[in-house]
């Protein structure tokens, strides 16, 4: 079954974009704020990552403000995303770094 559609992740506490189900588990990219996300070490010191930029905000209400994807394909159940957001969609340019990050290509 094909998804495409964006929720809350209340886990993780991010919007996400799901694209795909094996299971009771869906397949999501996150959404973020941050240009950088930092990941602790195990000899406590902290690893940057860039995220992507996005072209525009997925959410049509928020024009001129700046939103980022985390380059990562995530798996959660079913039961910890809110109800369907209507009205989100990506814009075409980022449609391609989508499929890319996707595939697990991202680079």
């Amino acid at each position: 079954m094909a998804i495409s559609e964006f929720r809350y992740n209340r886990k993780r506490k991010h919007y996400s974009y799901i694209f795909g189900q094996k299971g009771d588990n869906r397949k999501n990219i996150l959404l973020t704020s941050k240009p950088v996300r930092k990941k602790k070490q195990k000899d406590g010191t902290y690893r940057e990552y860039k995220n992507v930029k996005l072209y525009q905000h997925p959410n049509p209400n928020k024009k001129g403000i700046t939103q980022y994807v985390i380059p990562k394909v995530e798996v959660d159940h079913h039961e910890v995303f809110n109800k369907k957001l209507d009205g989100w969609k990506f814009h075409p340019y980022d449609k391609r770094n989508i499929k890319k990050i996707k595939k697990g290509k991202y680079k």
